[in-house]
């Protein structure tokens, strides 16, 4: 295919697509990723925002798959750029490519309704369900007579998590296609079977990373098709992505969860009453009360801190009562495998089993803090339930990307518009552990000096002063009023929103500005339909707005920024990776926080210019963008646009 015919001012998108503009730089990456797939080689590729990203990389990559019978794996961080691509992107592509292509979108294992445990609950395990809990399986028993896909996302509204979790698809309670009698019914089957009919397979990060570790351990349990070929969109996200799947985690919730599929709380319902092992329910609440002491010691211990985490730096920091409970039950179930009575009852009686193996191999690890090179933490989510969970991950994750990724891989394409810090990908490549790679940085198409005013107000106290959050109240009162609202305030940290928010509530009410505040009572998306209907309306924000977000037109004309986002140096995982890079003779400052804080802000200023008619200004409260040495590196990373210095 050549490529200037189709991105060209008379090319085959312009022809089709009405108000398509043509962009140079869409141009140049198309070609760079063409190249790049040919050579088998690994490109990194910035583009700014307005280039047209997704067609700029579907096409080489489609156009690949094609003609050269290969398979490429396309993955986004985030939902909204997901969408994009299933439900407006592909779709026109299939309509103007000279050649049919198919395309899949992979989903989780988990996302998927399995019918023959959905039949097992209505009729055998209803006892599990509170009466509103049963109201809500009669609700997906009638959904699931009607539904082609079959996964959560075609329900609405969605299902309740606690019912969902005992009727979706898991991989150790599958019987297979052999044995199953639903098997030519089921709804993951049939997207798995889509997947390899596929030339363009669509993924998030989570499920690329969780396919790459099943790879990693020589499973036969593959999420995807194999592949070869892999394009990552938002790829600043790679690093933390991999940290969570390569790393464990014990909760709670998910030992609650198998000791209620064992026997329910109130002992209605459960694996070993359907049994007729009515004697062992004795040991589900043996391991139930111990499972409560446990949590409980991880809270005591956790009263002295007051963030949702804190690192665990000492082995067996609590006592492990679980273990001796846990392997009573992994006994009583090992032992009635040979006396179960049908495949399916012999999958389930295993797969449990193998779930209080797991179980006490991730206590075992945690505890004793067995991995080379990992750091320990345990986090408290106070949402709806407690949710208290033990963590370990990898402080560098480039040991384990290098082999299973970019070694593993023929080609593997990073783009995103904010990689680069100080004109270079040295920070991302040392982080991902790539060496050998092709670069290139494409500017955006967007005229930044006359659509962007930069403001930066004088006299700001330092942000870790007192002073600051009273100064930056008035601060943002006054460019809030300067846009008549139309803005964006983005924050490094939760407390400091909720702070902010309740100290400028009542002035943005008396001024008729509605406000909206993240994790109040709206959703991230009802928020934004919000703030986009309501022109003159402020939204708070935190860290999921500075990035993934579009909102085009006059209704965001004003970032604020109030401070830069250095990434908090109390969370275990930044605490442990500046203390490697210490441990190894490097300034952790230079190499680690500076270069994670210019990407963040990068991305806080891309909120506000989406299309080339955009205007509006950037607001920068925090002083240390000029009185600080390194204050000239972030203004240099961001786009060259006019800077007000009041």
């Amino acid at each position: 295919m050549e490529l200037k015919k189709v991105f060209g001012p008379e090319g085959l998108i312009a022809t089709q697509l009405p108000g398509y503009e043509y962009r140079i730089q869409q141009l140049e990456m198309a070609e760079a990723i063409s190249q790049a797939f040919h050579d088998s080689a690994h490109l990194i590729i910035e583009a700014g925002t307005g280039v047209g990203k997704s067609f700029a990389y579907l096409l080489p990559a489609i156009d690949f798959a094609i003609n050269m019978s290969e398979r490429v794996v396309v993955s986004t961080n985030t939902i909204s750029l997901q969408e994009q691509l299933i439900n407006k992107d592909i779709p026109f592509l299939q309509k103007i490519f000279p050649h049919p292509f198919k395309v899949a979108l992979a989903k989780g294992r988990g996302n998927y309704l399995c019918l023959r445990r959905l039949e097992n609950v209505i009729t055998f395990e209803r006892g599990l369900f509170q009466t509103q809990d049963e109201d809500e399986l009669v609700r997906i028993h009638q959904w699931s007579a009607e539904t082609n896909d079959g996964s959560r996302s075609d329900l609405r509204p969605q299902p309740k998590a606690n019912v969902w979790d005992q009727i979706c698809s898991e991989r150790d309670l599958c019987l297979g296609l052999s044995k199953c009698p639903y098997a030519k019914q089921c709804f993951y089957q049939k997207a798995r079977n889509a997947l390899y009919k596929a030339n363009i397979i669509v993924v998030n990060h989570h499920l690329l990373f969780s396919d790459l570790v099943l790879r990693g351990d020589n499973s036969r349990f593959s999420v995807l098709p194999s592949y070869k070929y892999i394009v990552i969109d938002e790829a600043q996200n790679i690093e933390n992505t991999a940290t969570e799947h390569i790393g464990i985690s014990l909760s709670n919730y998910g030992i609650r969860h198998l000791l209620d599929s064992l026997c329910h709380r109130d002992k209605k319902g459960g694996l070993f009453i359907r049994l007729g092992q009515e004697h062992l329910i004795e040991l589900v609440e043996k391991a139930r009360a111990k499972t409560d002491l446990f949590f409980q010691s991880i809270e005591t211990w956790f009263s002295d801190e007051s963030s949702e985490t804190k690192r665990i730096r000492q082995k067996n920091f609590i006592p492990n009562v679980l273990d001796d409970e846990i392997y009573s039950l992994q006994s009583a179930l090992q032992d009635l495998i040979p006396i179960a009575k049908t495949d399916e009852e012999e999958k389930e009686i295993d797969a449990f089993a193998e779930r209080c193996i797991e179980i006490r191999s991730h206590l075992d690890i945690i505890l004793n803090q067995s991995l080379d090179n990992s750091v320990y933490w345990a986090e408290i989510s106070k949402g709806r339930f407690k949710i208290i969970t033990l963590n370990s991950g990898p402080v560098n994750i480039s040991d384990q990307l290098r082999p299973n990724l970019f070694d593993a891989m023929e080609s593997i394409i990073m783009t995103s518009a904010t990689l680069s810090t100080n004109g270079n990908f040295e920070y991302f490549k040392n982080r991902i552990g790539l060496n050998n790679c092709k670069e290139v940085i494409l500017g955006s198409p967007f005229n930044y000096e006359k659509q962007v005013s930069l403001y930066i107000p004088p006299d700001m106290p330092d942000p870790r002063e007192e002073t600051f959050m009273p100064v930056a109240v008035e601060k943002i009162k006054k460019y809030i009023k300067l846009t008549q609202g139309k803005a964006f305030i983005l924050f490094t940290s939760y407390g400091m929103l909720v702070k902010s928010y309740k100290e400028l509530k009542g002035w943005l009410d008396e001024n008729g500005i509605n406000s909206f505040r993240q994790g109040g009572e709206l959703s991230r998306y009802d928020m934004l339909e919000g703030f986009k209907t309501d022109v003159n309306s402020v939204l708070f924000g935190t860290s999921s707005f500075w990035e993934g977000v579009d909102v085009q037109g006059e209704s965001l004309s004003n970032v604020i920024i109030v401070r830069l986002p250095f990434s908090v140096p109390t969370h275990p995982l930044v605490e442990a990776r500046i203390e490697d890079i210490q441990s190894k003779g490097g300034d952790s400052f230079i190499e680690y926080n500076l270069p994670e804080a210019i990407i963040r802000l990068r991305q806080g200023f891309g909120r506000l210019i989406r299309n080339k008619t955009d205007t509006g200004i950037v607001v920068i409260l925090d002083p240390r963008i000029k009185t600080k040495y390194y204050g000239r590196m972030f203004l240099n990373s961001l786009p060259k646009c006019k800077i007000i210095f009041e």
